[in-house]
C-alpha cells in the first residue's frame, strides 16, 4: 500500500476551506468537460483528492474517457453505478451539487491547490512512517535512514502540469550550443592529458569501471581522479574506500600532491625542506571540496544515502568506489555473480538518479598471467560479465613489473569499452613511491615507434 493509498489514515488532518472548494470546482468541470479534465490530470491524480467522494469521481470520469466514451455526467453516473461506488459519493444529487460548483477558465489554479495539500498530506504521513521505522528493533541506519529520505522525497513531488513535448526546442539549443560552446565543459575532466583525448569528460550519469589485478594500480587511478576533481576542479568528490583507512588515502594525496615519496611519509622520515611542501599543499587538501567515507563492506544503500544527504547541500559531482569486489549486495542474492550485477546495476541506475560519474574499481581475475603479454581483457572482470555490460567506460591497467623492461616505468590504460566516444591505449609514468601516475613527455613514443594514443 503507498503513500498516497494511505492519505486519509492522518489522524485529526483537516484541509482548508479553500481545497475543499478547488476539489470540488475541479471535479465539477471534469464530469462535464474533455478538456477541464485532461487539464486537471496534467497536475493531479484521484489521489490527490482529499474527499473519498472526489477520488471516485475522478476517476470515474477518466475511466469514461479511458473507454472511449463521450465524457458527460450520466456517463460518469452510470461507470460509479458499474463500479457499485455510487451510494458511497452520494449518488445523482452529489453529482447535480458538483456541477454547479464547476470552475471554467482556472483550472490550473485549483489544481495547484488541491496539488498543494496532497504533497503536504503525503509529507505528514511519510514523517509518521519514518518515525514508526525508528522504534523498530531491527532498525539499520544505512537502510532505514535512506529510505526515510526516498520516502520524504518522493512524497515532496509534485506534478508540474506540464505535458511531454517534441523535440524543437531541445534542437534549437543544441544548435546553439554547438555554435556557441559553453565555456565549461560538463561533466569531470580525467587525470591524465592522454586520456581526455578518448574520454573528455566523466559524464553526469556514467558508470566508468577501472580494472586491474591486485597492486597493478586502480587505487592510484582513483585518488588521481579524485584529486583532479577536488583540488584542480574544485568539483565536490566523495570517495568511499572499502579497503584503505581514511589515514592511509590520505598520506596517498599528499604524497602525490606534494612530491614526498609515500614511505617518508608513512615512516615519519620527512626532511624539514619537504614538511614545509606538504604544509603548503595541505591547504589546498584542507579547502578542497574532497569527502572520504571509509566503509568496509560499504552497501549500495550507504552510498545512495550519502548522496542523497548530499544533494540537499552540496551535491557531488564525482564519486569513486574502491572496490566492487568488497561491496556488500543484496541479502537475497544467491551467488556472488548475481550479488556483482545487483550492485553494478544499481550503481548506474544511482548515477542517472543523482546526476554524478561514478568511478568503480573492480579486481580482475587470473586470466591476464595465464597469457603469454599478460594483458588483461574486458572479460577478466571479476564475477559477473554484468559489470562490462552496466558500464559506459571500461579503462584495464596493465603493467610491466619486470624491473629490466624498458617499459618497467609506465602503465597502459586500456579504454576497452567507451559509450560515447573511441577505445585506445594511453600511456602513463608510473610514479608509485608518489602515489601516483603521471602523463608521458608530450614526445614520448612506445618501444615500437608508435605513439602511445592509439585509437582503435
Amino acid at each position: 500500500m503507498t503513500i498516497q493509498d494511505l492519505a486519509l489514515s492522518l489522524d485529526g488532518y483537516a484541509p482548508s476551506p479553500a481545497v475543499i472548494a478547488a476539489e470540488m470546482a475541479i471535479v465539477g468541470a471534469a464530469i462535464q468537460s474533455r478538456s477541464a479534465l485532461d487539464e486537471a490530470s496534467a497536475t493531479v491524480e484521484p489521489a490527490d483528492f482529499f474527499r473519498p467522494a472526489h477520488r471516485l469521481i475522478f476517476a470515474a470520469a477518466q475511466a469514461v474517457l479511458a473507454a472511449g466514451l463521450k465524457l458527460e455526467p450520466t456517463a460518469v453516473l452510470e461507470e460509479l453505478q458499474k463500479q457499485g461506488e455510487l451510494p458511497r459519493v452520494g449518488g445523482g444529487p452529489y453529482l447535480h451539487t458538483l456541477m454547479r460548483h464547476a470552475a471554467w477558465g482556472n483550472i490550473g489554479y485549483h489544481a495547484d491547490l488541491v496539488s498543494g495539500d496532497a504533497q503536504r498530506r503525503r509529507v505528514q504521513l511519510a514523517c509518521q512512517a519514518g518515525a514508526r521505522r525508528t522504534e523498530s528493533p531491527a532498525w539499520d541506519p544505512d537502510l532505514d535512514l535512506d529510505h526515510i529520505r526516498k520516502q520524504i522525497d518522493e512524497a515532496a513531488v509534485r506534478r508540474t502540469g506540464e505535458m511531454p513535448s517534441g523535440v524543437a526546442d531541445e534542437m534549437v539549443a543544441l544548435l546553439e550550443e554547438l555554435e556557441n560552446p559553453p565555456a565549461v565543459r560538463p561533466g569531470v575532466a580525467p587525470p591524465y592529458r592522454d586520456l581526455q583525448r578518448l574520454i573528455p569528460s566523466l559524464l553526469p550519469g556514467g558508470l566508468y569501471v577501472v580494472g586491474a589485478r591486485p597492486s597493478y594500480g586502480k587505487s592510484t587511478v582513483g585518488v588521481d581522479a579524485a584529486r583532479e576533481a577536488a583540488i584542480r576542479q574544485g568539483v565536490e568528490t566523495v570517495v568511499f574506500t572499502l579497503e584503505m583507512p581514511k589515514k592511509q588515502l590520505l598520506q596517498r594525496i599528499t604524497a602525490a600532491e606534494s612530491g614526498v615519496q609515500l614511505g617518508s611519509i608513512i615512516e615519519h622520515t620527512v626532511t624539514r625542506a619537504e614538511l614545509e611542501r606538504i604544509t603548503d599543499v595541505g591547504v589546498r587538501i584542507c579547502t578542497a571540496p574532497l569527502t572520504i567515507d571509509y566503509a568496509p563492506g560499504c552497501t549500495v544503500e550507504r552510498i545512495r544515502a550519502t548522496l542523497r544527504s548530499k544533494m540537499r547541500t552540496s551535491p557531488a559531482g564525482l564519486v569513486v568506489v574502491d572496490y566492487l569486489g568488497l561491496m556488500r549486495g543484496p541479502v537475497r542474492a544467491e551467488s556472488k555473480q548475481q550479488e556483482i550485477a545487483a550492485i553494478t546495476g544499481e550503481l548506474k541506475i544511482m548515477a542517472g538518479e543523482f546526476e554524478v560519474p561514478i568511478m568503480l574499481l573492480s579486481q580482475l581475475n587470473r586470466k591476464p598471467e595465464e597469457r603469454a603479454d599478460r594483458k588483461p581483457q574486458m572479460s577478466d572482470l571479476r564475477d559477473s560479465g554484468a559489470v562490462e555490460q552496466d558500464a559506459d567506460v571500461v579503462i584495464l591497467i596493465h603493467r610491466d613489473k619486470d624491473p629490466e623492461s624498458p617499459r618497467s616505468g609506465e602503465a597502459d590504460l586500456i579504454v576497452e569499452k567507451n559509450r560515447n566516444g573511441p577505445t585506445g591505449v594511453v600511456a602513463v609514468a608510473s610514479q608509485l613511491h608518489y602515489a601516483r601516475f603521471v602523463d608521458m613527455a608530450p614526445n614520448h613514443t612506445a618501444p615500437s615507434g608508435r605513439p602511445n594514443l592509439r585509437a582503435i
